[in-house]
């Protein structure tokens, strides 16, 4: 699968340590993964992070931020705690920022609850008594993970977000913390890159989600991230499909994530990208071509669009129509008509289907 999403009741250390290993991060009091995400309409991969910490020292660039706002400020490290002071500062920080963000402090970290499973502690950054900055990060045995940053808009020009990350990072180094987990960045969205700066590339690591393994960013391809193979492998599928003559059309599926709201049955369709079949005569996916990246196959099946789903997802999002960019049905996969690493089978295939349907406008979809 490609998202997962425990809820657990309680949470040692050394557990946090084997989620966090694994490319898991918090999300309120649950914890998850994903290898794919929807940001303002279009599919995207996080690459997942960690900085080893045996060893490391903070280069130029970085002990200047350092040392500039240690001048300036006084910064206390503590225990993590909830507050207005907190929860004030949170909704100035949530007015500019851009993207989406919870209503409140409280909301993100705690589902709206009052305990927290998590060893929380918190950076606080004070310009006389005045509250101007706060990071949030938790505590494994061996691992610890930057979880929230916030600063005040007046005060953005004083890399104050870099500065909480880096003293969290101090803070791992002198409690004798191996890793540093500060979550995910996305390609193509720039307001993830901040993390990359918390160390060059042979020192930053990601996690490979093929050999599921942590590997120096140095060895990161573009090509190799899951959303740029998806559409590489569809594309080539979809231009020998068009060659033939027949109607094919790339739709996004956000309901590819179907088991994290609670439906585990395991014919849903879990590819976030696909290609669907004959669409001048199937106006709601049938068949349809996906690929696999665990088998490192394509997966031509017949399907069937089973629950609306529009209300869960974004109402700009265009759908059921010829100029669709995602489909928002849930989709059960009938029959697997084939599995394969050649397009040229699937193209065989979807022509010998083709001499079955009737055109449209004719009696029946069958001949």
């Amino acid at each position: 699968m490609f998202t997962e999403k425990h809820f657990p009741t309680s949470l040692t250390g050394p557990e946090l340590d084997y989620y966090l290993e694994r490319a898991w991060y918090r999300m309120g009091q649950s914890i998850f993964t994903c290898h794919f995400l929807f940001f303002d309409d279009n599919l995207y991969s996080p690459v997942w992070l960690r900085l080893p910490l045996t060893g490391y020292q903070f280069r130029k660039g970085l002990r200047k931020i350092l040392e500039q706002n240690r001048r300036r400020f006084c910064t206390v490290v503590r225990r993590g705690i909830i507050d207005e002071e907190k929860e004030d500062l949170f909704q100035r920080y949530r007015e500019n920022f851009k993207g989406s963000i919870s209503a409140t402090l409280k909301d993100s970290l705690l589902d709206g609850q009052e305990s927290n499973i998590y060893n929380m502690q918190e950076i606080a950054v004070y310009d006389d008594e005045r509250l101007v900055a706060f990071s949030f990060f938790d505590l494994g045995t061996t691992s610890l993970a930057s979880i929230k940053g916030v600063f005040d808009p007046s005060y953005s020009s004083l890399s104050l977000g870099i500065y909480t990350m880096l003293e969290e990072i101090q803070y791992g180094i002198d409690h004798g913390f191996r890793y540093f987990y500060p979550g995910y960045v996305v390609p193509g969205v720039a307001r993830f890159d901040y993390k990359l700066r918390m160390g060059k590339p042979a020192e930053v690591e990601f996690f490979d989600l093929k050999f599921e393994s942590w590997e120096p960013y140095t060895r990161y391809s573009v090509e190799e991230v899951p959303v740029n193979l998806l559409s590489a492998r569809l594309n080539r599928v979809a231009q020998a499909l068009v060659q033939s003559g027949i109607p094919v059309q790339m739709l996004f599926y956000p309901a590819y994530e179907a088991n994290i709201f609670g439906y585990h049955n395991e014919r849903f369709l879990e590819a976030p990208l696909f290609l669907t079949l004959f669409c001048n005569v199937f106006p709601r996916p049938r068949f349809i071509v996906f690929y696999d990246l665990w088998k490192e196959k394509y997966v031509f099946t017949h399907c069937m669009p089973l629950e609306d789903l529009g209300f869960y997802f974004e109402y700009s999002m265009q759908f059921d129509n010829l100029e669709a960019r995602h489909f928002l049905d849930f989709i059960l996969t009938k029959t697997q008509i084939i599995e394969t690493q050649h397009a040229e089978t699937i193209v065989r295939l979807a022509n010998e289907i083709g001499k079955l349907i009737k055109p449209p406008g004719a009696r029946g979809v069958l001949k």
